[in-house]
């Protein structure tokens, strides 16, 4: 059966919280898909450990940035390295990875983001990225922009479960206060 728990530590300045996380199942002896679930509130951090040299997270953005939500990583730790920032494009400008209160409303914050002149054009509920899961197909990667190579590539998905908004204001920036989420990560390799 599946551990809940919680978990607060603080390292480098930074406050990391892990709420009301399940993982099934736990990486041991080969598993092919690692399934977890948590929540995460405005400005915190959220890790999980898949493997010995492998952590998911979402960090939050800074406080001026647009986004006001948080940046899907995986990489050995403390994004060093971001290896689903490598595999997934685009390479400049928003991706997948990044999940901001704006996705989420119409251009001009007066309503829910929906069909129509004032889209936003981004994902919702919904993120999908790839990502490598060692340094070395790290750096296959970093040297293969403009060529075929590819690497061990692997892909996640994140599901927003649920999610409260904030700064509801015709012309402001919306933020996310809360989101509840699952993610699957599938670690058979994708050359």
């Amino acid at each position: 059966m599946p551990k809940t728990f919680s978990l607060h530590y603080k390292k480098c300045g930074w406050q990391v919280v892990l709420v009301a996380m399940t993982a099934l199942p736990v990486l041991l002896n080969g598993a092919e898909t690692v399934r977890l679930k948590g929540t995460v509130k405005r400005g915190k951090s959220f890790r999980y450990k898949v493997s010995d040299g492998l952590i998911f997270g979402l960090d939050p953005t800074t406080e001026n940035d647009p986004c006001q939500g948080w940046v899907i990583w995986m990489g050995p730790s403390e994004q060093m390295k971001n290896y689903a920032g490598i595999a997934t494009g685009p390479l400049h400008g928003l991706r997948a990875t990044d999940i901001c209160g704006s996705d989420f409303r119409n251009s001009d914050n007066s309503g829910p983001n929906a069909a129509g002149p004032k889209n936003v054009n981004r994902s919702q509920k919904m993120r999908q990225f790839r990502f490598v899961a060692n340094q070395s197909d790290y750096q296959v990667l970093y040297k293969a922009y403009g060529t075929s190579q590819h690497g061990h590539v692997h892909s996640g998905k994140l599901n927003i479960t649920r999610l409260s908004l904030g700064n509801l204001r015709v012309g402001s920036r919306p933020t996310i206060e809360r989101m509840e989420f699952t993610v699957a990560l599938d670690l058979r390799s994708r050359s």
